[in-house]
């Protein structure tokens, strides 16, 4: 969702001070945490020292708890100000009317998500949220896209995963789902030539049409630089 259908300007760095903040206050060595590093990888990195010193299941997931809902916060705030990349209504309204099913694939939560949505009024267009609060293993993990996939009643084969960021397209690859990457100002082209094709965020709606219409012929893993 995020730099693929709405430019979402979430605070990443309050956002991550957020997350180190709460996770020293429980324990984790400052020196284990990083503004540089991820949330993701924040997590798991303090999930790992959790088990060292012996905190149970249940605690540990209170923690990660308490560390998804300050972020939920933040998110919020960039939800209500989201903006809708240019050109991408004209991609949704194609595959609309080729009667094709879309889903939201994000690790945002689905409730910010779909407020994001409904603020650049895209969200008639899909069938299904699936944020990291819908499975237990979000993205790049299986789990992710098998989860849309049973709700939506399609094969992994037959879908295209459309994204800006490696974790969009490496779930893809994990799955052996084919795969479009935006390559938008935010994106890094090196981690996103796992992709079959790339498309520049500025040729968006044409190049990203003829790439979903070309999709069901391109060999998984495969790649081109569009254009």
């Amino acid at each position: 969702m995020d730099g693929t259908l709405i430019d979402f300007k979430i605070d990443f760095m309050r956002a991550r001070k957020e997350a180190c903040n709460i996770l020293k206050r429980h324990g984790v060595p400052e020196v284990l945490l990083s503004l540089e590093k991820g949330i993701i990888d924040t997590v798991e990195i303090a999930k790992k020292e959790f088990k060292s010193k012996q905190l149970t299941k249940n605690e540990i997931q209170l923690i990660l708890k308490e560390i998804d809902e300050k972020v939920i916060e933040i998110e919020r705030d960039a939800a209500l100000n989201a903006s809708m990349i240019r050109g991408i209504d004209e991609v949704l309204e194609f595959v609309k009317r080729k009667k094709l099913k879309q889903a939201i694939y994000t690790y945002n939560h689905s409730t910010n998500a779909k407020i994001s949505l409904e603020k650049v009024k895209l969200f008639q267009f899909f069938d299904i949220i699936a944020g990291r609060d819908s499975i237990n293993n979000p993205k790049p993990h299986q789990d992710h896209l098998n989860y849309i996939c049973s709700q939506l009643n399609v094969k992994l084969s037959q879908i295209v995963v459309i994204g800006d960021h490696y974790r969009d397209i490496q779930g893809a690859l994990n799955v052996g789902a084919h795969s479009i990457a935006i390559y938008s100002k935010s994106a890094r082209l090196e981690k996103l030539k796992i992709a079959d094709v790339i498309v520049e965020e500025k040729d968006i709606p044409s190049k990203l049409i003829h790439s979903t219409v070309s999709s069901s012929r391109i060999k998984p893993t495969s790649w081109k630089r569009d254009g």
